[in-house]
């Protein structure tokens, strides 16, 4: 808002006041239009690139994946709400009528009115309620667990958007330095200092130059439609790259805190088994399987049934009419062959439950191995590129000036300007790729993008 104010002053500057009060007039109106249209801007104009957590909630939005948190949030407030109440199951209306009208005719009868109250025991009750508490926090983790999966997604489209971006730039700068190169070289040709095929071999390296950026500009334009049609954003996060939550030497070397894994030996450190996303989602998974165990334990006894409701009768028809209140309790008896099947249901669960975790846990260690081991590569292919790039830029030097000399042909120029070239892409490249490493590596360890 203070910039577009600024551009109404500047505005005002270079606009001349006539003397006249009507001039003065028109001129207060074109000023006011002018500030007018400056502060109805198009809104992108005062917006900044979002960062990689706000990029991953935007993608998160689009996908509409809360709607899975809520669902199963929902499912642990509705068995939660059933705990609270007094009934395990719905209430039943019995209606029974005894009648001696096909009979004997003496006019007796007998109505009755019973509701069925399955009861809800506190052990019932109970093994709900932590059912609840476990489906509420399973819904938790599976949020947590959806925006690091999201996260892996965002991260992988930046930086292959990145590296687009930096072939690109890379590209143009080697198309701009042919362009300069053959300039140079039709000058001379003129001058009739270099022959012709000198000029048709700078033509055919501009030409080649051309073909490569139009071949970056395509694979640009592909990685960022990519990245906005998962995001909804035209520019990428800011920043870039990550700070690593673990070194490489740290994850090499372990973790005297290691679990230990299914297949022996070490596992995963204590702190990241416990933060991690996808884990945590699984140990909950496991937790709500086992509080699902407990309530069909609890629910193997069966629920007492306490009947309430009234008679109505008469002998015969000389007979008064007698009106009663009933009371009736039905205690089940729990049959372990009737509950068997129920529970070793519900011991798969658990059993299905703890092999993905410990899959998981093995997955996940060896993503975080894999992960640091290409930090470190990364860094020494990184230090090799920057000691190419000096290497073959001394070279270039020394191959132009004994061009410009008339020493070297062009020929030996164009072979040292490529091969430099070459070296100030791959290093442009090594600096992405370190980058990506290192966010290849925070996914892996389950860190959350901010």
């Amino acid at each position: 808002m203070l910039q577009r104010h600024r551009q109404v002053r500047s505005l005002r500057r270079y606009i001349s006041v006539p003397a006249s009060p009507a001039g003065q007039e028109g001129t207060r109106l074109a000023l006011l239009v002018v500030a007018l249209a400056l502060l109805l801007l198009p809104a992108w104009q005062d917006v900044t690139a979002a960062t990689l957590g706000e990029a991953v909630d935007t993608a998160l939005a689009l996908a509409e994946q809360g709607q899975r948190v809520d669902a199963q949030r929902a499912v642990g407030d509705a068995v939660r709400k059933k705990a609270r109440g007094l009934l395990a199951e719905n209430p039943a209306l019995r209606v029974k009528l005894l009648s001696d009208e096909l009979t004997g005719d003496q006019g007796a009868y007998e109505v009755e009115a019973m509701v069925d109250l399955p009861l809800l025991l506190p052990g019932q009750r109970s093994a709900r309620f932590a059912l609840a508490d476990a489906t509420g926090a399973a819904a938790e983790a599976l949020r947590a667990r959806l925006r690091w999966e999201m996260a892996g997604m965002v991260r992988e489209l930046t930086w292959e958007a990145a590296l687009a971006a930096g072939r690109l730039r890379q590209a143009e700068a080697a198309l701009a330095a042919a362009e300069v190169l053959e300039a140079t070289v039709a000058k001379r040709e003129s001058a009739g200092e270099l022959a012709r095929l000198d000029l048709l071999l700078a033509r055919q390296d501009t030409l080649a130059r051309q073909s490569e950026l139009a071949a970056a500009r395509a694979d640009h334009a592909e990685a960022m439609a990519a990245y906005r049609a998962l995001t909804s954003l035209a520019e990428l996060p800011v920043p870039l790259t990550e700070t690593a939550a673990v070194t490489p030497e740290a994850v090499a070397a372990g973790s005297p805190a290691d679990t230990p894994n299914a297949g022996g030996g070490k596992g995963l450190p204590a702190p990241i088994a416990q933060s991690h996303p996808l884990l945590a989602s699984l140990e909950q998974g496991v937790a709500r399987a086992r509080a699902e165990r407990g309530r069909v334990s609890a629910d193997r006894r069966g629920s007492p049934l306490l009947s309430l409701g009234v008679k109505h009768a008469r002998a015969d028809r000389n007979s008064p009419e007698d009106d009663a209140l009933q009371l009736e309790l039905s205690l089940p008896f729990g049959l372990g062959s009737t509950s068997a099947p129920a529970l070793a249901e519900a011991e798969q669960g658990v059993t299905d439950q703890l092999a993905e975790l410990q899959q998981a846990r093995r997955e996940v260690a060896r993503n975080i191995a894999a992960a640091g081991a290409a930090v470190s590569g990364a860094q020494q292919q990184l230090t090799a590129a920057r000691e190419r790039v000096d290497v073959t830029e001394r070279a270039l030097d020394l191959a132009r000036r004994a061009f410009d000399l008339g020493e070297g042909d062009l020929t030996a120029l164009l072979r040292a300007q490529e091969r430099a070239r070459e070296a100030r892409l791959d290093l442009a490249l090594r600096q992405l790729a370190q980058g990506r490493a290192i966010s290849r590596l925070n996914q892996a360890l389950g860190v959350l993008p901010e």
